[in-house]
């Protein structure tokens, strides 16, 4: 369990100094927010084909180092271009390499995590916790670090923090062997069939398409409403600190009133943050807010993996955390970060706060109204 919480710690860390700054990064190169959102949409774009094909690809080799091993090395490598391009198609063609890489590396990461912690006995919280922490700090220190030197050099970060992740790679345990492999037409047959796993993901895009919506416009935000920049990382950094004990109490939550009933909570804490936003424009409440933030991402984030895990089989562990990843937070992305642009640019800011509001509210009765009927078709597979 040690090397893997050292591995999410290091991981979440080179996330940290990059994701979260990318929507200024591309602005500050005189994009528009509608270009800004629709780059943000290609990237989304990409890991919709890439996380799945990665996932098949690792559930058919069994091979799940070697493959985050080339992700972390080639995403940062291939990041640092963007560093040196200011034209539109230039852009385009590296965000095809880098996102494919990228994405990659979380649903991957959270299928071995959820197989090694069913075999030793701790849950994916434990370990997803670890994550967080670092997620908090180097958010806080970047978003100071940046708004005084500035966003150009956020790539060269990210490849320092991964040369040091890619050493942990190779203390992760093996992975478990798969007696008889699937190919990729029956790993496709087995996602589509499986029903209750596509109700779920049905539901979860409409709140996980909020959260990334939220998450690349929350500096747009900042900036629109002319709020102290060098706070921004101070925002991602509230969210996460408390990501690291809710983690902790969202496993227990799971266990003692369902998984399905801790969505339902985080949906409705993510609808409430979202409507406050568009209520009020003051960067200290926004700060504030940002703890019910990290509350509502931590109990998305563990309920949901443990959730896919439960409708995965042997031979689709990693395929079932890549095809929810890519459909939720890729297509998702997809649709949210290009609307998201034109809205702002046509509507405000505020205006967008209010729509991921309603999207979050509806999908908190959806888990609610389709708890009993999704769970009784699981135990009728």
């Amino acid at each position: 369990m040690k090397s893997l919480a050292s591995y999410y710690f290091l991981l979440y860390l080179g996330m940290s100094v990059v994701m979260p700054y990318t929507s200024l990064f591309f602005s500050e190169k005189g994009f528009s927010n509608t270009v800004v959102g629709l780059i943000l949409s290609l990237w989304a774009l990409i890991s919709v084909v890439s996380q799945p094909i990665m996932g098949m690809l690792n559930d058919r080799l069994s091979s799940p180092r070697q493959i985050l091993l080339v992700s972390a090395i080639a995403a940062p490598l291939i990041g640092l271009s963007f560093m040196y391009f200011d034209r539109l198609g230039a852009i385009i063609v590296i965000s095809v390499f880098f996102v494919w890489f990228q994405s990659a590396l979380g649903p991957l990461s959270d299928s071995i995590a959820v197989d090694i912690g069913n075999r030793e006995g701790f849950s994916f919280g434990s370990v997803r916790l670890w994550g967080a922490l670092s997620y908090a700090i180097g958010a806080f220190v970047t978003g100071f670090l940046y708004e005084k030197y500035g966003y150009e050099h956020i790539f060269w970060y990210y490849l320092a923090v991964n040369a040091v992740l890619m050493l942990f790679i190779f203390l992760l345990p093996k992975a478990k062997p798969v007696f008889k492999k699937a190919t990729i037409r029956e790993q496709i047959k087995e996602v589509s069939r499986n029903k209750p796993f596509l109700i779920f993901v049905g539901i979860s895009m409409l709140a996980f398409m909020s959260v990334s919506i939220n998450f690349s416009f929350l500096p747009i935000y900042f900036k629109e409403l002319g709020f102290d920049k060098s706070l921004l990382g101070s925002a991602y950094a509230v969210a996460a600190i408390i990501e690291v004990p809710m983690f902790w109490v969202s496993a227990r939550l799971s266990r003692k009133i369902g998984h399905y009933q801790v969505l339902c909570m985080a949906a409705a804490i993510y609808s409430l943050k979202y409507l406050l936003l568009f209520t009020f424009a003051d960067v200290y409440l926004t700060l504030v807010l940002q703890l019910l933030d990290g509350i509502a991402f931590a109990f998305v984030a563990g309920t949901a993996v443990e959730v896919v895990e439960s409708y995965s089989g042997e031979r689709t562990r990693a395929t079932l955390q890549t095809v929810f990843a890519a459909i939720t937070w890729g297509l998702g992305g997809i649709v949210g970060n290009a609307a998201g642009g034109i809205v702002v640019d046509y509507l405000g800011v505020q205006s967008l706060y209010l729509i991921l509001g309603i999207f979050c509210a509806t999908a908190s009765i959806l888990y609610a109204a389709t708890r009993k009927f999704a769970l009784g078709m699981k135990m009728g597979t």
